[in-house]
């Protein structure tokens, strides 16, 4: 999630506001900074509490195979941050799987859960796969780790109406580039809603390993979702896409199920609510 791909997946699979209600400064000629569009990507509203199900296919190039699975996604804020959980639903042999990342402070972290031990473990590496696919944990964060970053806008370009900002995003550290595996991304940024529609991820070498797209972009219930995200990398030969299916940013969700220990029981497949 090249962090940039975090921002969506949802970027996975995230609902996307159209306003930004806070100006930001200008650097000479009237453009932001790379660290202030990429704050205003942040400050976007993604609904206070939102259901997705999702359909993701994998496709292994090298091996001419798909695989498939079915996934639910809950998120809701907590201050001004969120916590995200996914489960799978389908295959039956990955059925309840559970992935849960919390980025507010109480706690900050990323977990899963594995019903064959009823055991829920720490994820300790951001760049960890997320639920076996070609997104890591990094690309499902809701917001940029800033602190985690340098930025630099490289350019602005316009597509028909819509203008798009180029931004450069290096890892602060050689550590965390090791850790999430990419030695800089280069993401696409719509200013009029906040959404990085596309990224690449280069390796030390200067070469493009892996590719995040985000389109199908359409508004529901006033919000902004990208309704496609594909995730290529072009190493492994493997590409990720997710489909959402159904969208739900109205109805109530309890707080308890985004708790490490609550991300076993979850979310109720059999009757499709959420434990009271």
């Amino acid at each position: 999630m090249l962090r940039f791909g975090l921002c969506l997946f949802i970027a996975c699979m995230s609902a996307l506001s159209a306003i930004n209600a806070f100006p930001l400064p200008r650097m000479a000629g009237g453009s932001l900074t790379g660290e202030e569009i990429m704050e205003k990507v942040n400050r976007r509203f993604r609904g206070s509490s939102t259901r997705m199900v999702l359909e993701m296919t994998l496709h292994d190039s090298s091996r001419q195979k798909d695989f498939h699975k079915s996934i639910v996604m809950e998120r809701k804020k907590f201050g001004a941050a969120y916590r995200s959980a996914y489960w799978v639903i389908a295959p039956e042999h990955e059925k309840r799987v559970a992935l849960l990342l919390s980025e507010d402070r109480s706690p900050t972290g990323m977990w899963m859960y594995f019903p064959a031990t009823q055991q829920v473990t720490a994820i300790a590496t951001r760049g960890f796969p997320a639920l076996a696919s070609d997104f890591s944990c990094e690309d499902l964060l809701e917001q940029i780790p800033m602190a985690s970053f340098q930025f630099r806008l490289l350019d602005q370009e316009r597509q028909g109406n819509i203008l798009l900002a180029r931004v450069e995003m290096v890892p602060a550290t050689d550590r965390l580039k090791s850790e999430l595996g990419f030695a800089k991304s280069i993401g696409l940024v719509r200013l009029d809603i906040g959404m990085i529609v596309h990224a690449d991820y280069f390796d030390e070498n200067d070469s493009i390993f892996k590719k995040f797209t985000a389109d199908e972009i359409r508004k529901v219930g006033g919000i902004w979702t990208a309704h496609r995200l594909l995730m290529e990398n072009l190493r492994a030969q493997h590409t990720t896409e997710v489909r959402v299916t159904g969208e739900d940013y109205f109805s109530p969700i309890t707080d308890e199920i985004f708790s490490p220990e609550k991300l076993g029981p979850g979310f109720d497949l059999a009757t499709g609510a959420n434990p009271k």
